[in-house]
């Protein structure tokens, strides 16, 4: 591994472990879904999964695992997603505190899910489940909005999501360098998200 190699990973390493994970957060955390307006709904989907490191982590590994093995499964993901967000809002009931906590730590566990599928231990399907998980918990902060938010914050979602999983996916596969640079820091990288993955598990048992 390069120097720059082992700077950059020890960056990443940094700033991930002094995140904590976020369950919902979102722009306009504390302002109720039916009082969201059109752009509301639209700030708040695009800000959503990226403002919760466990989501955004966890769609950072999805990009890294499909530029290095294959990019067909990079829209099924973001379909399994926003699925599991629409699912959310349509059976309109937020989970019993048993069953969000479940949901929260299967979140987590999800990011040792990818650690051992980048790693080649598991194979590449068993994401999308999980990113139906993902969408589910990102769509439930907008149950009982009006439609028209709603619409626009599923839009924004589509397009944050979308941007990282498709957009970004396409540009690394295509960036050889990164790819080379990836490869080396395969297992260092796998070891990381098994890691973070348990002790954001044991934070969720215990916070």
């Amino acid at each position: 591994m390069s120097r720059l190699s082992r700077v950059l990973l020890l960056v990443v390493v940094g700033v991930v472990l002094a995140a904590t994970p976020g369950w919902t957060h979102h722009p306009f955390e504390g302002v109720e879904p039916q009082d969201f307006s059109l752009v509301q709904g639209l700030v708040s989907g695009l800000g959503h999964p990226l403002l919760g490191t466990d989501h955004l982590v966890f769609l950072l590994a999805i990009v890294v695992i499909t530029a290095l093995t294959t990019r067909r499964w990079a829209l099924p993901l973001l379909v399994s997603g926003l699925a599991g967000s629409g699912l959310a809002v349509l059976v309109g009931a937020t989970p019993e505190p048993g069953l969000g906590l479940a949901l929260e730590l299967v979140v987590s566990l999800s990011l040792v899910a990818a650690g051992l599928i980048h790693g080649g231990w598991l194979p590449a399907w068993v994401l999308l489940p999980l990113m139906g998980v993902h969408g589910f918990l990102l769509g439930e902060p907008m149950i009982g909005a009006e439609p028209t938010p709603l619409v626009a914050y599923g839009l924004g979602l589509f397009l944050s999501q979308g941007a990282l999983l498709l957009v970004a996916t396409s540009l690394l596969a295509r960036a050889r360098g990164s790819l080379a640079l990836l490869q080396r820091l395969r297992m260092a990288t796998t070891i990381l998200l098994v890691v973070l993955g348990v002790i954001w598990t044991i934070e969720g048992l215990w916070g």
